[in-house]
């Protein structure tokens, strides 16, 4: 499936791991559900139908996706990559994005604002 990926923390531009999405284009955009702050220091989606998370949408990670599902340990059962509904622009649409349903009980600390940055 070619779509874009929805990124709201060490992914988005000028995070930790942005560079490995350098070169392509990102627009505000946001998802619902619940974000954690993990105790490892990165954050965690739980998707849901209530609450705002911040983040961007990437265009177009085509051949990327590989390498984003080892960096996020997809394999090893860190993250899910998913599809999610955003809204970006003022309309809905789909998108990727690296999403942990067990956040709360690994630890993770909600972070009511929806922000990763402050």
């Amino acid at each position: 499936m070619n779509l874009p990926l929805f990124v709201y923390g060490t992914l988005m531009a000028g995070g930790e791991q942005g560079v490995l999405l350098a070169g392509l284009a990102r627009r505000p955009a946001s998802t619902t559900g619940k974000l954690f702050r993990m105790p490892q220091g990165y954050p965690a989606l739980v998707p849901g139908t209530s609450g705002e998370i911040a983040g961007e949408l990437v265009d177009d990670p085509g051949g990327r996706l590989g390498l984003l599902d080892r960096v996020e340990g997809v394999a090893e059962g860190l993250y899910q990559r998913a599809v999610l509904p955003v809204v970006v622009g003022g309309k809905r649409t789909e998108a990727w994005a690296y999403i942990m349903p067990d956040a709360a009980s690994r630890g993770g600390i909600p972070i009511r604002s929806g922000r990763w940055r402050r």
